[in-house]
């Protein structure tokens, strides 16, 4: 991780997206992190969202963000606000190509879907940004616009792992974080039980109950081994953990686990696209988020991926012909 941090804030010109602001904030002061305020001009965009008007012109994108920035300065957060100026069709994939362009290590989300947070995350902006985004991502769940953010001060911040190293790929981030904000870690992995046992071992589960049952009790204890070697590990590198294992449906698990902890932060790693349609499918991350409203960081698992330059005046933004 380099210092300082660069976190990435879109912004549509709400009070709802403005939820992200706070946290994004409290980085800049734990981490020495820079905050750059964004906001895309969409092409046919409409006249207002979420109840208010949308910034469809660049001087009052632009009055915005400087606004937004004089306060988040005064509070001592180093700022700075970018306004892409030219229409696009695609704003999820601009943010993307700012986020890379910018070398941002955290692109800071808020989701606001109303009653129905399903909907309101995946089928948005902010489901768009999570499959294209080479960047970590941090959900902030904002249903309402309240008058006083709560602070940002995780106490305990959830790792959820599965023994394999591409979930590992999540823990130097979450390490980071732990020691800025002075939170232990607590990494989470779930074993199924005969019930819960699905995809291809089902079959095996219905045919060879007893041989199943005690398959997965052996999986528990090894998980335990190994997450209590995983915190050894963190407690050499100065970052306090402890690890548990849970029982169950992985997702029910997870989002139980986090609601009853209180974490004030949940962390995973995702392959994107694809981990959003495995690992995260059925929304796993929409789940968490409206049972704890712990905000949600998604690190990727980078591969390869398509050019995603910032569009200029003359291209269509990728993918939206």
């Amino acid at each position: 991780m380099r210092v300082p941090m660069r976190v990435l804030v879109p912004l549509d010109g709400s009070h709802l997206a403005e939820g992200a602001v706070p946290i994004a904030a409290r980085l800049a002061e734990a981490c020495g992190a820079t905050i750059t305020l964004l906001h895309v001009l969409e092409r046919g965009a409409p006249s207002s969202v979420h109840g208010e008007p949308h910034l469809a012109r660049e001087a009052e994108a632009e009055a915005y963000l400087a606004r937004l920035a004089k306060e988040i300065a005064t509070r001592g957060g180093a700022i700075d606000y970018h306004v892409h100026e030219v229409p696009v069709g695609d704003v999820a994939r601009s943010i993307a190509a700012h986020a890379d362009e910018q070398e941002s290590d955290v692109v800071v989300v808020s989701t606001h879907g109303g009653g129905d947070l399903r909907r309101g995350l995946f089928g948005s902006i902010a489901q768009r940004v999570l499959q294209i985004c080479r960047r970590p991502v941090l959900l902030v769940r904002t249903e309402r616009a309240p008058e006083v953010h709560p602070p940002f001060e995780p106490a305990t911040i959830m790792v959820a792992l599965d023994a394999t190293p591409t979930s590992e790929m999540a823990l130097p981030l979450a390490s980071m974080l732990a020691r800025t904000l002075g939170a232990q870690l607590r990494l989470v992995m779930v074993v199924p039980t005969l019930e819960t046992v699905g995809g291809e071992r089902q079959p095996q589960a219905a045919l060879l109950p007893g041989t199943t049952r005690a398959l997965l009790d052996a999986r528990e204890q090894q998980a335990a081994a190994y997450l209590e070697g995983l915190s050894e590990v963190l407690a050499s590198a100065g970052v306090q953990s402890v690890g548990e294992v849970r029982r169950g449906a992985p997702v029910a698990e997870l989002a139980t686990d986090a609601a009853e902890h209180g974490d004030g932060l949940v962390v995973a790693a995702t392959h994107g696209r694809a981990g959003l349609q495995a690992v995260w499918s059925t929304s796993v991350a929409a789940r968490l988020l409206k049972r704890t409203n712990a905000p949600i960081l998604l690190v990727p698992i980078v591969e390869p991926a398509p050019d995603l330059r910032v569009p200029q005046d003359s291209e269509e933004p990728p993918g939206t012909g």
